[in-house]
């Protein structure tokens, strides 16, 4: 059961000091520094090295995570880091989701960044979808950004300032065949954080949508990892600088943003890659060896 009583604070934590030279590199900026953010899902995958990544910039880091033995472990891993606070919450829970943004508010003052990143992926075939497993999807993937944007936009309101980044998807700008659920929740997240980016934007507030495609996280566990998927690490660089540049919708790797712009130029060639995508996962599940990947072979990408 999750522990939204449970805080776990470093020495100094909420006052960013000085990071350890051995933890910086040259490609750091200090727009993050002394900033406040709040990462859900942020004790696995690319919610974890985003917020090591905005430790590494001076940033007070909020890690979320949605149980106690993830926080204590994303705790002892991050202990170089005296800006750091850790909380078990979880985000399909209204009750949970205000609490942490309170306690937030409370010990750090405000909050510049809220990163929606808590989800689950899931590509299977769509006759194999249950009730349940919809619930599920939506639960997390939706409700649970939903909830983040509800109790921290009117602190940032007050404030008259702040960002709010929201995970989608690549599969929330194209519909890859066999993610039906996971396109459900991720289309509906795009349109929602951009209706919001104009509505808020003379307020101060900004909102941005990241679709990433293939990111090498243990979601592959089990499976062969997509050849062009990267690492966790260079995709909170990415997400970073685009946050940095306040964009609208930060979408990586260079492959799937150049497949993105490619197909949303010719229909033609967007129905083909689609019907041999959904070609190969049927074949994929047929033979028990799931195909996860992109059929980019198809596309001429060095244009």
């Amino acid at each position: 059961m999750t522990d939204t009583g449970s805080i776990f604070k470093k020495t100094g934590a909420g006052h960013a000091g000085p990071v350890p030279a051995q933890l910086r590199d040259d490609r750091m900026t200090d727009v993050f520094a002394g900033k406040i953010a709040v990462v859900t899902g942020g004790t696995s995958g690319i919610g974890y090295a985003v917020s090591e990544e905005l430790l590494k910039r001076g940033a007070t880091v909020w890690v979320i995570g949605s149980r106690n033995e993830s926080v204590v472990k994303a705790k002892a891993s991050l202990a170089a880091y005296k800006n750091a606070w850790f909380m078990a919450v979880n985000v399909t829970a209204a009750d949970e989701v205000k609490r942490m943004i309170d306690t937030c508010v409370k010990e750090s003052g405000r909050i510049d960044y809220l990163f929606n990143n808590a989800g689950i992926g899931m590509t299977r075939p769509s006759k194999d979808l249950t009730l349940e497993v919809w619930k599920q999807a939506i639960d997390l993937n939706l409700w649970g950004v939903i909830y983040g944007i509800h109790f921290a936009l009117p602190v940032m309101l007050r404030q008259g300032s702040g960002h709010i980044v929201n995970t989608s998807s690549i599969a929330g700008i194209i519909a890859p065949p066999a993610q039906t659920v996971y396109c459900a929740t991720k289309y509906a997240i795009t349109g929602m954080t951009e209706a919001l980016r104009y509505e808020f934007a003379e307020k101060g507030i900004a909102f941005t949508s990241v679709c990433p495609a293939n990111v090498a996280t243990a979601i592959f566990t089990g499976v062969e990892i997509p050849k062009e998927a990267i690492p966790a690490d260079e995709a909170a660089r990415i997400i970073l600088a685009g946050v940095e540049k306040n964009e609208a919708v930060i979408i990586f790797p260079e492959s799937a943003k150049k497949i993105y712009e490619i197909l949303s130029k010719d229909p033609a060639l967007k129905d083909r890659f689609m019907l041999e995508l959904a070609r190969r996962r049927n074949a994929g599940w047929e033979s028990g060896v799931p195909y996860l990947g992109m059929p980019d072979d198809i596309i001429d990408l060095s244009a």
